[in-house]
């Protein structure tokens, strides 16, 4: 069994961040190497199944337990309390060690500042992302500079993000791709089975801030998707948690318009090996998720970005399109999308076993 030199802390807020970070916590798990598991709770819907999935220990230490930070009120509670607790960093990171904080978070920037009040190491794991613009997204494109800040050690998915940081001292690792890669890898390998339609479909997926919280989102996205149905596509919307709370309110009018729409099919969100095997089998995606982005690359799936700029290098050019919300460019993609279908990429070297062998050396 492997010793660790160093205590490792992993800190989970998000899905998103335990969807990446699984790989990496399985795989220590399957090496024997320890790790404290702390949650952080920004996210509670799907955790325990995506624990159990992956196949991954429970939290060790659960720094908030109340509800999910899915409206801009729940945040503002949960983000005070995480302040709070914040005033006493050891308490948290009881011995030095390493602290791994993934991705875009308000958990990553918090699990990195607190980690290096703590007197620890802080590894950004998915660092070196850009966008280049502070409110596009907003506030992602703050917390990776935070998160840049505070870390000593930086795993990037490739060499683009590395560039991003020569003004950031510290180690850079080329993981050569997102751990990303690996969850997908697992998810299409499973013997999970997913009920789709029998026609052909578009999955949708739209949860950021920056779109269902702004006038865009009844405005703009809605008519678009009335579109993309107009042309003889069934639309499978995915009911993020916010997104849901967004569409039921004021007389549930955008829930209603959506399903009285007979080509729109309105779910629940699904697990995430049967939403990864969904995507495979659909036509193409419309999505504003970063994270959707790198998996459809992965998988080759023609992808629809609704968004003006990503932070992300995956796919651009060749099977993800971003829209800018522009009806010609939203049209001329549905007339060419067949064109952008490729296979699933295949690399040499798993991102998450790169992690754990730099971990090693510590």
């Amino acid at each position: 069994m492997f010793v660790n030199k160093k205590k490792i802390y992993v800190v989970i807020g998000t899905r998103g961040q335990l969807i990446k970070m699984a790989p990496l916590m399985r795989n220590m798990q399957q090496e024997g190497i320890d790790y404290e598991f702390i949650y952080t709770s920004q996210h509670r819907e799907t955790i325990d199944k995506l624990i159990s999935d992956f196949q991954i220990k429970n939290p060790d230490k659960i720094i908030y337990s109340g509800f999910e930070a899915n409206t801009r009120a729940k945040f503002l509670r949960w983000w005070l309390r995480m302040i709070s607790k914040a005033l006493s960093p050891k308490e948290i990171f009881r011995e030095r060690g390493v602290v791994l904080t993934h991705g875009d978070t308000a958990t990553t920037a918090w699990a990195a500042i607190v980690g290096k009040l703590a007197g620890s190491k802080v590894a950004h794991v998915e660092a070196g992302l850009r966008s280049f613009n502070l409110f596009k997204p907003f506030p992602e494109e703050l917390m990776r500079l935070i998160t840049f800040h505070f870390s000593d050690v930086y795993f990037c998915p490739n060499e683009w993000a590395i560039n991003n940081l020569k003004k950031y001292k510290g180690d850079k690792v080329n993981l050569g791709m997102n751990t990303l890669y690996d969850s997908v890898k697992i998810a299409i390998n499973s013997n999970v089975r997913v009920d789709i339609p029998k026609e052909k479909y578009v999955v949708v997926s739209i949860h950021r801030f920056e779109n269902i919280f702004t006038g865009r989102f009844e405005n703009v996205i809605i008519p678009l998707l009335e579109m993309v149905s107009n042309e003889g596509f069934t639309l499978v919307f995915i009911l993020h948690p916010p997104t849901r709370e967004v569409l039921k309110k004021n007389d549930m009018k955008l829930y209603k318009r959506l399903q009285n729409n007979k080509k729109i099919l309105l779910k629940e969100r699904y697990s995430y090996f049967e939403f990864i095997k969904l995507l495979n089998g659909s036509e193409f995606v419309i999505t504003d998720g970063g994270s959707n982005q790198e998996e459809l690359s992965y998988l080759g799936k023609p992808a629809l970005l609704f968004r003006e700029v990503t932070e992300r290098i995956e796919g651009l050019g060749e099977n993800v399109v971003i829209s800018s919300f522009d009806t010609k460019t939203v049209m001329e993609f549905l007339k060419k999308y067949k064109e952008r279908q490729s296979s699933f990429k295949k690399v040499n070297e798993s991102p998450s076993q790169v992690i754990v062998n730099y971990l090693k050396t510590l």
